[in-house]
């Protein structure tokens, strides 16, 4: 009996050891071959650690977006979730199978979306959070809740919510949305042109321009929520704490583009 004790235990601590040595592996910058060595100091080389936490515990996985990376199981990348029954549970979701770490094909100017699952074994507040991260910054970290509707941009603050003792496969997603298309030197511009900030359900504009003609709301994923004459108070009822984007447009066409982080009332 003894000896089938310990067997058993040494083969758990097997397991989780050669889970971390993988996970080391994955973040290690020798995982690059040679061939890459142009890559080995850059800060956007397609690495992120996201965290989930709640009521003394935490899991952490692993995404890499990797030139060995395909959307299939990768040998010797990816690696399936084995911390059943611990008291927090965290994985990336590839179709049915969890996945602790997961490498995927390199970020181009295509939006990537990673469906995440955790199962709890006690209610309370839990938060993901951003645990370290090598992304392109052209390139927004996005989690998005399915049941609340919301959009959370991870690089400016985490996401906390109510969790309940069970697994769920179907609420949450990692979005990384490409940004290229707007024009970083127009934002800057026009944020000095127009103070733009959401205040309870409103959505103020603070502007000494009188040529403003039109506004519209967006979710980050670009789905359309308003579209007005232009006015400095808008009043915006039920609208969920997350990142959406501002764009006003000017008599002449002229467009300016906001983006802003409305939190919770």
């Amino acid at each position: 009996m003894k000896v089938k004790l310990i067997i058993t235990v040494l083969m758990c601590f097997l397991n989780i050891f050669k889970a971390q040595e993988k996970e080391n592996n994955f973040l290690s910058k020798n995982t690059f071959e040679k061939g890459d060595s142009h890559r080995l100091s850059s800060p956007t080389d397609g690495r992120i650690s996201l965290r989930l936490a709640g009521n003394g515990s935490y899991m952490t996985i692993l995404l890499g977006f990797i030139p060995e990376g395909t959307v299939n199981f990768d040998e010797g990348y990816d690696g399936h979730f084995i911390n059943d029954g611990a008291a927090v549970e965290f994985y990336s979701l590839l179709g049915t199978t969890r996945l602790s770490i997961q490498a995927l094909p390199e970020l181009n100017m295509t939006n990537v979306s990673v469906p995440l699952g955790y199962e709890l074994t006690t209610n309370g507040t839990y938060t993901i959070s951003i645990d370290a991260e090598f992304i392109d910054p052209n390139f927004d970290i996005i989690l998005e809740d399915t049941y609340q509707n919301t959009f959370t941009d991870l690089r400016q603050i985490s996401y906390s919510f109510s969790g309940e003792i069970g697994e769920v496969h179907n609420r949450f997603k990692i979005n990384f949305d490409n940004r290229s298309t707007l024009d970083d030197h127009q934002i800057e511009e026009n944020t000095k042109n127009a103070h733009v900030f959401f205040s309870s359900n409103k959505l103020h504009i603070q502007t000494y321009r009188k040529d403003l003609q039109r506004i519209e709301l967006f979710t980050i994923t670009g789905k359309n929520l308003l579209k007005t004459k232009f006015t400095k108070n808008v009043h915006i009822n039920n609208l969920s704490s997350g990142v959406y984007i501002v764009l006003l447009t000017t008599d002449s066409g002229e467009k300016m583009i906001k983006k802003l982080i409305k939190y919770t009332n």
